[in-house]
């Protein structure tokens, strides 16, 4: 089956012009001194006039000129209509991607310049215009030299259907180099409908002079040479005969253009944009720069910015300057604002010391602007040269006051970055990255951008370091744990224990192994084979030393104590402990073990030895709690023998350590034994009866204590405590739960001050009902994914939330701290640690339907190797929630795809490949994932267990009524290995099956 992907479609997304020659380039090409520029688009049925009278030109038959033609996604056939063979030795050919007038030409000025590097002019011909004579290009170009000038304006005939009309538009220097004179001229054309406007298409540019046309889709060029006539007269000659073109009215631009009231509003506002630039200058105002939306200019030691009266109203004044006041960073001006007479807005600030920015900038300058502007919630989209200034200490400040000032998305961020890289550290034009119309994915168009895609995830990740995983941090497994060199564990075992032996030294070990782990783990195995004592299986000492074997190749145990069936190390063991060496039966005349055990203790070196059962269950309710060294400190008291591992209390606290004379009988369970106090009593008196010693050591040990005086004592700090299960009840079917629960220290009422298991007891996770819960999933997750996970979750600045953690199947050695990583977090949790996986859809219903208590519930997903990023994402989703929305996604970034943006589509998701419903961060209301039919998790009978997030989520985004969509702030880091191809094949079968349910909405 083949996956169902979202059908490509045309879109606006930032994309470079991707300019290149199109056909080969004859060498003198290369070497021309003026090019005559036309850029077209779809203009095939005027183009081979307009070309014949480019190749007509003096210049061009020199070889001193060549043609340009740059082609701005053209779908006719304009190369076969151009009425000339292509390839030819004075046209070149380029093709890229624009999407307007303004653009293609600013295009075709860049290329030139890099391209061309002995050009001196660049002539501008429309593709449906023509030059009047054969003289016209280089009569401009002569009068541009003459003056050392910087552009050349001509003059025009006019022509309606092919028919020059009885009048022309003259470029008269008496008038257009008149202040008063241009501003009249203007209002005419623009405001009273004049027949004869600016002569904006006969203009020839000095290359590399830097003046680019306004990013306009109408009257850019009347702006641009409206600008130059006012600010650059000087620069600039009017050249008003010979006729420099022939403009045609009919053109398809140009009409559209009259067609639309665009056309209108753009000449009312040139109007009122030129009448505020004249009036600055009668006035001598020292100006610093026009645009689109204002002028600026110097008094005082302020800087001073003039909005026209379309670009800035009230409220957007009021909201740029709650938006600016937030700031605290200095990487742009925080501006006082001014309401005048007449709604004419103002805005100023302290001038200060600075420099233009000229080709490229440092890279932490960069990096250094992009941060401040993120942290300070603020983006400033009119990103170019123009609107940047380098300050005497080299940082970066964007001083262009007005609209394109924003606030933060992720989308805009990720513009911002593009465009900034594309100016500060590639040295590419202004005008190279903007938004157009393109079939490609975002995503796609950026990584085109050499290194940007490293740039932009070292970037983001300098934002969220906490998200970074070193080499070191890897490695760490137990971090703050001790080593006890005094102390051996011995856990006891034989043949019974094989069937939960190998995850009960694990549970043991693990739960033992902290603060303070001893210097020898070891497992004793009594080989005894049967007939037991309160016998529950028939045994299988086989296996039990295979698991042991495979327990001291993992490192979870150091050492493996076999007990020997030797007569005579039998009767030396005995004679030693028991002055009685006639023995050589190695359990007691009923049946208890008694042998193994005491030649282990003999076998031990260490002073202190920790000895306990196999089967124990032990609870942590705090891994900070040394309880070793508790008991330890009990031990130093010279009367006393042993201390008995605490059982669990329903009184909160340390219940001293006490025991009467000669009192308790050491616990031969789990307990604590001085070995040089124990060896000290021997021998012991133990009667025989039938051949067989009569007590197991405990009890021959507690008359020996009471004939000594010492003591065996109970009590202990009630954080960490043990049970033992019965027999009866090893296979018991909530034994695993319960062994997680214990680990924990979670305890029900009715297990409280018992030694012995009590299934019945109410043994139940915590259910959860805070309002905002976060469901995290994981196996075997490393200590440091974990633990930056956790950190995240403590970083945020709203803790309302409660967690479900559910660990699927991981081994001990992978989990048992978990608790102690949660730390704070852990009171609010619910900790779930399956012994064998369950899988991700069993997972989520039980979390949702049987810990989640409240229906209105908003349920987050959060894997256990992935984090959050944003300290304020828990925040966010509160907000979220109080405003009533049921479904929740929130900005996911993923390292191994920097520059991939996952903007889910809520209408009609299955449909389009799943619209990024499967995206992190993503969450639901409990009450919304209850309405699903549980047939919507299955595929082929069988829970869906690959590509579950499109099996949840596409069904709960068809039920929800308020989806919400977190653009504002990273959410969450997510990044994994690439997926075979086999996994791959597998999940786009599954997709497909999935695709195909029946919508819910």
């Amino acid at each position: 089956m083949i996956f169902r992907q979202a059908p490509k479609t045309l879109h606006t997304a930032l994309c470079t012009r991707e300019l290149a020659f199109v056909l080969p380039v004859h060498p003198d090409a290369r070497q021309a001194e003026v090019i005559i520029g036309i850029t077209i688009h779809n203009q095939a049925h005027h183009l081979s006039r307009t070309l014949a009278s480019a190749l007509s030109q003096t210049l061009v038959e020199q070889g001193k000129a060549v043609v340009v033609i740059l082609d701005d996604q053209s779908a006719d056939d304009w190369q076969i209509q151009c009425g000339i063979p292509l390839p030819h030795p004075k046209v070149v050919v380029v093709k890229g991607i624009c999407g307007s007038a303004a653009r293609a030409r600013n295009a075709l000025l860049d290329f030139v310049d890099m391209n061309f590097l002995n050009a001196r002019w660049v002539a501008r011909l429309d593709a449906d215009d023509t030059l009047a004579s054969t003289e016209s290009v280089s009569v401009l170009c002569r009068a541009g030299d003459l003056n050392d000038s910087i552009y050349v304006l001509g003059s025009n005939h006019l022509t309606l259907n092919g028919k020059q009309l009885d009048r022309d538009n003259i470029a008269d220097p008496r008038i257009l180099q008149n202040t008063q004179g241009i501003q009249a001229f203007i209002d005419d054309f623009c405001l009273q409908d004049a027949a004869q406007e600016l002569p904006s298409c006969n203009l020839v540019l000095r290359c590399r002079s830097g003046i680019r046309y306004p990013d306009l889709r109408s009257a850019e060029d009347h702006w641009l040479v409206a600008n130059l006539l006012i600010f650059r007269k000087h620069l600039g000659t009017i050249a008003p005969y010979p006729i420099y073109a022939a403009y045609s009215l009919g053109g398809a631009e140009t009409t559209a253009n009259r067609r639309s009231s665009h056309w209108l509003i753009q000449r009312q506002r040139l109007a009122e944009a030129t009448r505020h630039w004249t009036t600055a200058i009668v006035h001598g105002k020292p100006m610093l720069g026009v645009g689109q939306e204002g002028l600026v200019w110097l008094e005082n030691g302020e800087v001073w910015k003039r909005f026209y009266s379309w670009a800035m109203d009230v409220q957007e004044m009021q909201r740029l300057e709650s938006l600016l006041n937030q700031c605290t960073a200095g990487f742009i001006p925080k501006p006082d604002w001014l309401c005048g007479e007449g709604g004419n807005i103002f805005c100023h600030y302290p001038n200060f010391d600075c420099f233009p920015v000229k080709e490229t900038l440092p890279e932490p300058v960069v990096t250094l602007f992009l941060i401040q502007s993120y942290q300070q919630g603020v983006i400033t989209s009119n990103i170019k040269r123009d609107n940047l200034r380098l300050t005497i200490n080299g940082e970066l400040v964007y001083i262009d006051i007005g609209k394109d000032i924003v606030n933060v998305t992720l989308s805009r961020f990720l513009d911002v970055s593009a465009r900034l890289y594309c100016i500060g550290i590639l040295g590419y034009s202004d005008h190279e990255l903007t938004r157009r119309e393109t079939i490609h994915c975002q995503h796609e168009s950026l990584a085109k951008l050499p290194g940007f895609g490293l740039f932009y995830r070292q970037l983001v990740e300098t934002l969220f370091p906490h998200c970074l995983l070193t080499n070191e941090s890897k490695e760490i497994q137990y971090p703050g744990m001790r080593l006890d060199s005094d102390t051996a564990l011995l856990i006891k075992t034989c043949a019974q224990d094989a069937p939960f032996l190998e995850d009960q030294v694990q549970h043991i070990v693990s739960q033992l192994s902290y603060p303070t782990r001893c210097k020898e783990i070891i497992l004793l195995i009594d080989p005894y084979q049967g007939p037991f004592l309160r016998q529950f299986n028939e045994g299988n000492l086989t296996t039990v030393k295979d698991i042991a074997a495979r327990l001291k190749a993992k490192g979870i145990i150091n050492a493996i104590l076999i007990a020997p069936s030797d007569a005579e190390v039998i009767r030396t063991t005995y004679s030693r402990w028991f002055d009685n060496s006639a023995i050589i039966e190695t359990h007691t005349s009923q049946n208890a073990p008694l042998f193994a055990q005491i030649w282990a203790f003999d076998q031990v070196k260490t002073p202190y030895l920790l000895q306990c059962d196999a089967d124990v269950l032990i609870g942590r309710q705090d891994f900070a709690h040394d309880f070793l060294n508790d008991m330890k400190l009990a031990l130093q008291t010279e009367d006393v023998l042993g201390v008995g591992f605490n059982i669990p209390q329903s009184i909160v606290g340390f219940k001293p350590y006490q025991a009467g004379y000669g009192e308790f009988v050491a616990e031969i369970r789990f307990a604590l034994l001085d070995s040089e106090r124990l060896r000290s009593l021997l021998p012991i008196e133990n009667p025989v009866r039938n051949g067989q010693f009569a007590y197991m050591w405990h009890r021959a040990l507690q008359h020996q204590q009471r004939k000594t005086g010492m003591r065996c004592l109970r009590g202990g700090d009630s954080r960490t405590f043990y049970i033992h299960p019965q027999n009866s009840d090893k296979y018991h079917g909530d034994l695993p739960k319960i062994r997680d629960l214990v680990a924990q220290g979670i305890i029900p009422l009715g297990q409280q001050n018992q030694w012995d298991l009590i299934p019945g007891a109410g043994w139940s996770y915590p259910r959860r009902g805070e309002p905002l819960v976060f469901l995290m999933k994981g196996k075997g997750t490393s200590h440091a994914k974990l633990k930056r996970c956790f950190v995240s979750l403590a970083r945020q600045v709203d803790q309302n939330f409660g967690l479900i953690i559910i660990e699927d199947g991981g081994e001990f050695i992978e989990t048992w701290y978990i608790p102690h990583l949660l730390g704070g977090l852990l009171q609010r949790t619910t900790l779930i640690r399956h012994r064998s996986r369950q899988g991700h859809i069993r997972n989520i219903i039980h979390a949702v339907e049987e810990i989640c208590l409240n229906p209105e519930t908003l349920i987050v997903i959060l894997d256990l190797d992935d984090c959050l990023m944003s300290e304020h994402v828990s925040a966010k989703l509160s907000q979220a929630y109080s405003e009533g929305a049921d479904l929740v996604h929130g900005g996911l970034f993923r390292p191994e795809k920097p520059l991939q943006l996952y903007e889910p589509d809520y209408l009609s998701a299955r449909t389009k490949g799943g619209a990024n419903m499967w995206a992190h961060l993503r969450g639901f209301k409990k009450k919304l994932f209850e309405r699903i039919p549980k047939a919507y998790f299955m595929v082929g009978g069988d829970w869906v267990d690959e590509v579950t997030d499109y099996a949840v989520m596409l069904p709960i985004s068809e039920l929800a009524e308020n989806p919400l969509y977190i653009d504002d702030i990273f959410c969450y880091y997510h990044q994994r290995d690439p997926y075979s191809v086999e996994k791959k094949s597998r999940q786009s079968a599954i997709l497909e099956e999935i695709f195909l349910k029946p919508a819910l909405s």
